[in-house]
């Protein structure tokens, strides 16, 4: 199996995790990919993911609705409800909002009228058709995580089925001016969630991710390779053995700020009713449970509280 990593500015790497080994059919093979991703997520927080299973084509016709969405006019955007304009979502609520737009498509088939593009008929196939290849990808990780702490392989399954996840389409416009003092295109955050799915458009920089200490290390783009990060609700289930690590999306310096960025997450998050306990592997006598019991609803809500204080939306 792979032990290929991305080497980082201070020398440390973000290991690349086969997902074809994590989908074996022999146990032992998936076992040993399985305490590997383990072990990233254990360090890192971050995996690169290669292999993933979600065709090039699903990526490119995501993508491709995605731009064309994005490079309608500002009005005919905003008709759609799933859209945040530029100035209304931040990340950081101790910053100035982040500079980016984005549209949210959650897993819930029953949105209102009016919630997707009307003018672009084409545009909830491709993200409904990435949503569920992303969310297979995401099931069988939490697979992985399951076999390496010693559990029944499946014993995440019914806590997402079905998911409370969403898809996150992001664009960064091009930087044509100077930003405010601490300003970023993503403000530094962790994620509420289970584990989060992340898309590029083309090689894109500026994905940062913090290491102990407050160091910020950059994580490049890989062609052929997907990015995923641990979330909050998985750190706690672990005991904080798998770290949710904050990460912000930086502004580029020099030819790359006057380009558009594109990207899109997929956030694996359980049933609100979940309770999120310490996971008996993940405690002894020496290590008491670090969080209380807590239903995945009631998590969620209070991060998103958290966004919100500051008067603009998460």
């Amino acid at each position: 199996m792979s032990k290929a990593a991305v080497e980082l500015g201070s020398g440390e790497k973000i290991p690349v995790i086969d997902f074809a080994g994590l989908t074996h059919r022999e146990l032992a093979q998936r076992k040993a990919e399985a305490v590997r991703m383990r072990e990233a997520f254990e360090d890192f927080g971050f995996i690169y993911l290669k292999n993933h299973g979600v065709s090039q084509s699903i990526v490119d016709d995501m993508f491709a609705r995605s731009i064309e969405f994005f490079a309608l006019p500002r009005a005919k955007k905003a008709e759609a409800g799933g859209y945040r304009g530029p100035g209304l979502s931040g990340l950081d609520p101790t910053k100035p909002t982040d500079v980016k737009e984005r549209f949210r498509a959650p897993s819930d088939a029953n949105l209102p009228a009016g919630y997707w593009p009307e003018r672009l008929p084409d545009f909830r196939a491709a993200v409904s058709t990435y949503h569920q290849a992303g969310l297979s990808v995401l099931r069988q990780l939490m697979r992985g995580v399951a076999l390496s702490l010693g559990l029944s392989e499946e014993y995440f399954d019914a806590a997402h089925g079905p998911s409370n996840g969403a898809v996150l389409l992001l664009h960064y416009p091009p930087i044509t001016e100077p930003l405010m003092p601490g300003q970023l295109r993503s403000g530094a955050h962790t994620d509420f969630g289970t584990m989060t799915l992340l898309f590029h458009h083309g090689t894109s920089e500026g994905l940062e991710i913090q290491r102990p200490g407050g160091n910020w290390l950059h994580a490049p783009s890989i062609p052929g390779a997907a990015i995923v990060n641990v979330g909050d609700l998985l750190s706690r289930w672990t005991n904080r053995q798998l770290r949710s690590v904050l990460h912000r999306v930086v502004p580029p310096q020099g030819e790359a700020a006057r380009r558009s960025r594109y990207a899109a997450t997929l956030f694996y998050e359980p049933r609100d009713e979940v309770v999120i306990s310490c996971l008996e592997p993940c405690r002894s006598p020496g290590k008491p449970a670090l969080y209380p019991s807590v239903t995945a609803g009631e998590h969620l809500a209070a991060r998103r509280r958290e966004t919100i204080r500051s008067g603009y939306e998460n």
